[in-house]
């Protein structure tokens, strides 16, 4: 499978190794004015596939970037999970406040 986007992530407390990635963005099939791409989510390679759309390939991205946070940051909440994030902060790494221009310009 071809990646857009794909990143491996360490944990320090735990031996878990958590990767996501986003498939090459691509027309809907359904709708003419949309794009779409698979987000693929996996912990310890147990994966969890979710299919997003958006009517620009920002919007996909955007999702992508959105999904991921959100799933990662309820795991370090929930499970008590320590992310290595290279001296970054969960919020710097996958920044959901953002857009996503605004993060490429930075």
């Amino acid at each position: 499978m071809k990646f857009l986007i794909h990143e491996t992530l360490r944990t320090l407390n735990t031996d878990d190794v958590f990767e996501f990635g986003v498939t090459e963005i691509s027309k809907s099939r359904e709708y003419d004015d949309l794009y779409e791409a698979e987000i693929v989510f996996s912990r310890n390679q147990k994966s969890k596939r979710h299919k997003t759309s958006g009517l620009s390939e920002f919007d996909v991205v955007r999702n992508f970037m959105t999904y991921v946070g959100t799933n990662l940051r309820a795991l370090a909440k929930n499970d008590l999970v320590e992310f290595d994030l290279n001296g970054l902060t969960l919020d710097q790494y996958i920044p959901l406040t953002k857009t996503i221009r605004e993060i490429w310009d930075e």
